[in-house]
């Protein structure tokens, strides 16, 4: 394909779920089952149908800890055409530490697209990413009342001005394009973790651009409002309804 430049997908699934209770102690969080797939199938075929997608060039890295053989026995090496790799987080120390680890092993010499396992992605959303002329991205969504002001954004036209406890009322959800040069320096801990978002802030700080999608809403399996378990029967009924028109479900 003339022009294409390959992209590296990563896919950050080896949190513990802390949120999920006792849940957490024997099921993976990105596996929790809506209908007959785990939730994270859902995101993975909306890449797969994305225009933007090249199977044979383009790669998925799912970056696993917690509970990874339960992604790798379900998912394998391949899905429908798209290789999978595996990169083990032995320890969670953050998403900035992920994000570190993938920049240590891989190399990427282009900007990588990556999101939360728990956050549901749709087709337009990793076109939108991908198309966007920024090479670094958030994507923002308003959240709900009681959402934490840690993943608060602020903008000022086209561009984030603050990535990390902001003001306005758009969340950073979890979806990101990033440069090797910012993968490479999230090296800043913040109460025991390396967290991408005030490593991104720190970029930001020393000139980095960075732009922003809009996404209509935030579909994801680790909110807390109202409640953690009130979150999840509201993802699950809302999922069942988006792929009701796919009876394979």
């Amino acid at each position: 394909m003339l022009g294409w430049v390959p992209v590296e997908y990563i896919c950050l699934a080896a949190g513990q779920g802390r949120r999920f209770g006792r849940l957490g102690l024997y099921l993976q969080k990105c596996m929790y089952p809506i209908g007959l797939r785990p939730f994270l199938e859902l995101s993975l075929r909306n890449l797969l149908s994305s225009r933007e997608l090249d199977r044979e060039r383009d790669r998925l890295t799912l970056v696993i800890g917690h509970h990874g053989e339960q992604i790798r026995d379900y998912f394998g090496t391949s899905l429908e055409g798209l290789a999978i790799t595996y990169l083990e987080q032995p320890r969670q120390l953050g998403t900035g530490h992920a994000l570190a680890l993938l920049y240590r092993e891989h190399r990427p010499s282009q900007p990588v697209i990556a999101w939360l396992a728990d956050l549901y992605v749709s087709k337009a959303l990793f076109e939108a990413v991908r198309s966007h002329r920024e090479a670094n991205l958030l994507t923002l969504a308003s959240g709900p009342p009681g959402e934490s002001g840690d993943v608060l954004v602020s903008t000022a036209g086209e561009l984030v001005t603050r990535a990390w406890r902001g003001a306005g009322d758009l969340y950073d959800i979890g979806l990101w394009k990033l440069a090797p040069e910012v993968l490479r320096r999230m090296t800043d801990q913040l109460e025991g973790e390396y967290r991408m978002l005030p490593n991104l802030q720190r970029a930001i700080e020393r000139g980095t651009r960075v732009g922003f999608v809009r996404a209509s809403e935030w579909i994801h399996l680790g909110g807390t409002q109202p409640s953690a378990e009130k979150n999840v029967r509201a993802v699950v009924t809302k999922l069942l309804e988006l792929e009701a028109p796919d009876d394979t479900l």
